[in-house]
């Protein structure tokens, strides 16, 4: 077993509750700043397990902008690299920016 399994399952749980506090949420994204830190730690499973999640959060991807925007302005993310999309999400949800998921044997992107 991964020793990041229970940080992806954390995760997990985050990008699927729609009804916790923006404080939540937000730090739902610096975990996931940290899950990236890691990345290549992770096993095949956990990257694949990481990706069905961010696939979740883009789909809560508006009501997530919604609810962190209570206590964070998303304008200040200027500055953090476009590979840290969860950053942007509120450019993704305008189109400004795309995503994509893409996998090759042994790697999740």
């Amino acid at each position: 077993m991964s020793e990041y399994k229970g940080d992806i399952r954390n995760y997990g749980d985050d990008v699927s509750d729609l009804e916790v506090s923006p404080f939540e949420h937000l730090r739902m994204l610096y975990d996931r700043t940290e899950l990236h830190k890691v990345q290549d730690k992770l096993n095949y499973e956990d990257k694949v397990q990481l990706a069905y999640y961010d696939v979740i959060l883009l789909q809560n991807a508006e009501k997530m902008v919604e609810n962190i925007s209570k206590v964070y302005d998303f304008n200040q993310s200027t500055e953090i690299p476009l590979e840290q999309w969860w950053w942007h999400l509120d450019k993704m949800i305008k189109g400004d920016i795309n995503f994509g998921i893409s996998s090759e044997m042994g790697k999740v992107i």
